[in-house]
């Protein structure tokens, strides 16, 4: 049944602009400026605990730059060692994982694309029907999906046009309040949905 047979299409409902954008709108404004500030407070945080750091190490190294320099050295080849080590032991042997399977899926490919070459030399006309029916099944089903949409679309066209001539006025303005309702629907379901996320 077309939108346009319905007959609450010409009931013309207040638009509830306050709970449908004004305070989903705010709420929304309310949870990003806390969640922005919050992560200003952080970074602000981070910021300051690193210049301290890198203040107290500039301190020590100006006051003992021998040792400080034999530590920070000793202290390089330790992450050194340790990120040879993780690569080594971690890293190299997932990627040789990865490699081998690689290898393993591209043999099995292989070997499915020479199976079908030899069908295909074989049988040249069943092997070519057997690769196009899924494909004209498939262009089949989009096709009648596509015809029923038409019919509708084209059904609700005529069903607006008709109503345009028998009461244009009306018509007009229900078209007119139903998409702006239909739209702030969606305005407010889209705020609800990224305050639930938030």
């Amino acid at each position: 049944m077309s939108i346009f047979k319905d007959p609450d299409f010409f009931d013309l409902k207040p638009l509830d602009l306050e709970h449908k954008v004004f305070l989903p709108t705010r709420e929304l404004y309310s949870s990003l400026s806390l969640q922005l500030n919050e992560l200003y407070r952080q970074i602000k945080t981070v910021l300051l605990d690193w210049h301290a750091d890198l203040a107290f190490a500039a301190k020590q190294f100006y006051a003992h730059p021998v040792e400080t320099g034999s530590q920070w050295y000793a202290q390089a080849v330790d992450y050194g060692t340790q990120m040879y080590a993780q690569v080594y032991e971690v890293y190299f042997p997932k990627i040789e994982s990865i490699y081998e399977q690689t290898i393993v899926e591209a043999t099995q490919l292989g070997r499915q694309a020479g199976e079908h070459w030899q069908a295909f030399f074989d049988h040249p006309q069943a092997t070519v029907a057997a690769m196009v029916e899924p494909v004209t099944n498939y262009t089949n089903q989009a096709i009648d999906v596509a015809e029923v949409y038409f019919v509708s679309v084209y059904s609700a066209i005529l069903d607006l046009f008709e109503l345009m001539l028998e009461q244009p006025t009306e018509t007009l303005e229900a078209v007119y309040q139903n998409a702006l309702a239909g739209l702030l629907d969606i305005y407010f379901q889209l705020i609800s949905s990224l305050l639930a996320m938030l």
